[in-house]
């Protein structure tokens, strides 16, 4: 009886360790940034994660002079291309609206 006691514990905390050891893998797997940014060859390829109903998308060079801007709808999440030249080095990508506000530094 006490040996069938100690493996019936035993198996009980290794499945609480098992678990608790899932749960950190998903905590840092989930995000809930809204929008996420990622560099592409030949540009900035946004993903929005949830729906807006008016944002603002704007890149600016150095010296704050805009080079890009854009008033989207995002109905469901998306993804949205920003085709930005090397030559001008680096930006800031704004992302603004009613239920959002982003800044992303960009180095090409």
């Amino acid at each position: 009886m006490t040996l069938l006691s100690c493996v019936g514990l035993c198996t009980h905390v290794m499945a609480e360790e098992k678990k608790g050891d899932h749960d950190k893998e998903e905590e840092r797997s989930i995000s809930h940034a809204p929008v996420k940014v990622e560099i592409v060859n030949d540009g900035v390829m946004l993903h929005f994660m949830v729906s807006f109903d008016n944002v603002f998308i704007q890149v600016v060079d150095d010296s704050g002079i805009p080079l890009f801007e854009r008033l989207l709808s995002i109905s469901s999440p998306q993804s949205y291309y920003i085709p930005v030249s090397t030559r001008e080095n680096p930006y800031l990508l704004i992302v603004s609206g009613d239920d959002v506000y982003q800044e992303f530094p960009i180095n090409l």
